[in-house]
């Protein structure tokens, strides 16, 4: 029998090969049955894990008050906005993530996002699944090369989009608190204040962690300062944005559109 033993709260494999190959002789794997960590006995058979990997599952007060014998929560995945981390912390329990999952797949996808934006790709696919076949279903399109793209928060992901947008021509600025310029000296980007971001960009797509200073950052305001040709993209977490001010400037015509991979 192992000496140690690992939850797996949830996870999107089709087994845990992986891991149990990883962790073979040294801690037995538990994984929780249910979508998300449903099982009725959930909290209890966290209470023994000397090791805790969740997913989406939440770690919160309750939980990490629960764990007895934790010695490491790990996430699957870069944001530990499901981690109550300060709670961990004052319990002594280090929590980790996966700094550089899935890079290439969500920069690719942001860009995908940005470019069916500015061809108009789902309007002109409706108009076509209603009998249609109008150039005018879409909005006006313009060369990707004389177009702006501003990131918000240019971490590894964020990087790799103004990467990708410049490689194709267009303009980049970067928006983070945690950059100066000398921090972008050899990149594509021109960082510049949010606010500025927002005045120019003919598309804005999200890259930030969930914290509680970037909570709702897209608000009411912040659609109101965008250009009303420019549309946003969010494929870093929902609460970011504030989906019912992102409807009502849709509707109100102060943003053109929107690509959303998370709410």
């Amino acid at each position: 029998m192992s000496t140690y033993t690992v939850v797996v709260t949830d996870h999107d494999f089709a087994d845990l090969s992986i891991e149990r190959a990883g962790l073979d002789g040294l801690a037995d794997m538990v994984a929780l049955p249910g979508g998300v960590g449903e099982a009725d006995d959930a909290h209890d058979r966290l209470a023994t894990a000397d090791a805790v990997i969740p997913l989406r599952y939440e770690i919160d007060e309750t939980v990490v008050a629960a764990l007895e014998e934790c010695r490491i929560i790990a996430r699957y995945g870069i944001g530990v906005d499901n981690v109550a981390v300060d709670a961990a912390a004052g319990r002594g329990i280090p929590v980790t993530n996966v700094p550089d999952y899935c890079e290439e797949e969500v920069a690719t996808h942001a860009l995908a996002l940005v470019l069916a934006l500015a061809r108009s790709l789902a309007s002109y696919d409706a108009d076509i699944a209603a009998g249609g076949w109008s150039r005018g279903a879409g909005a006006a399109i313009h060369r990707f090369s004389t177009r702006t793209v501003g990131v918000v928060g240019y971490g590894a992901i964020g990087r790799a989009v103004g990467e990708r947008a410049a490689a194709l021509g267009a303009d980049v600025l970067a928006s983070d608190p945690f950059l100066s310029a000398a921090d972008l000296a050899d990149d594509p980007a021109e960082l510049v204040p949010f606010e500025e971001l927002l005045a120019r960009s003919g598309f804005v797509t999200v890259h930030s962690p969930l914290t509680d200073g970037t909570r709702n950052l897209f608000d009411a305001d912040a659609f109101a300062r965008m250009r009303e040709s420019a549309s946003l993209v969010n494929v870093a977490r929902g609460p970011i944005v504030d989906t019912d001010a992102l409807c009502a400037a849709l509707d109100r015509g102060e943003v053109a559109g929107a690509g959303l991979d998370v709410f």
